[in-house]
């Protein structure tokens, strides 16, 4: 597992204006439809309980379809993760993970909170896009949050 965090003084947005959220009570169909080919598809019940314990998605649209999705989730008090990062194969190294997770990480910032993320060592195409907004890479021992364990 890689760890990294962002503040305002490492962050180096990008341009933003296709990033939308998703709507939690709206846009259900749209999420379930990009995860429908994912290992766990979502279900309804899945979509309200994650906004529940504190996740919310923004997504680039393309035709009325999602083609990149990144979630922010409040998990602390005082660190807040981007988390669900991805893109659909079609549209995949067009800078579209890197406008949400830019998009997202905004949305922390401003709301005063640390930015994390973590991602497993091999996944590079989310390392290079972290660390392309501004995600600092922290040593296992300096990481200073702990997400919570869900059964």
């Amino acid at each position: 597992m890689v760890s990294f965090s962002c503040t305002r003084s490492t962050f180096v947005p990008v341009d933003t204006h296709r990033v939308q959220w998703l709507q939690k009570d709206v846009d259900y169909g749209l999420a379930r439809d990009y995860w429908q080919n994912s290992r766990s598809p979502l279900t309804h019940p899945t979509w309200i309980m994650a906004h529940s314990i504190g996740y919310q998605y923004a997504a680039i649209l393309d035709q009325e379809q999602v083609i990149s999705l990144a979630g922010v989730w409040r998990f602390s008090d005082s660190a807040w993760d981007v988390a669900a990062v991805s893109t659909l194969e079609p549209f995949q190294r067009q800078g579209f993970a890197k406008q949400v997770v830019s998009f997202v990480t905004a949305y922390i910032l401003d709301a005063n909170h640390l930015a994390t993320c973590s991602t497993g060592d091999t996944n590079l195409a989310m390392i290079a896009t972290a660390r392309s907004v501004g995600f600092q890479q922290i040593s296992p021992e300096d990481v200073g949050w702990t997400y919570p364990q869900f059964q």
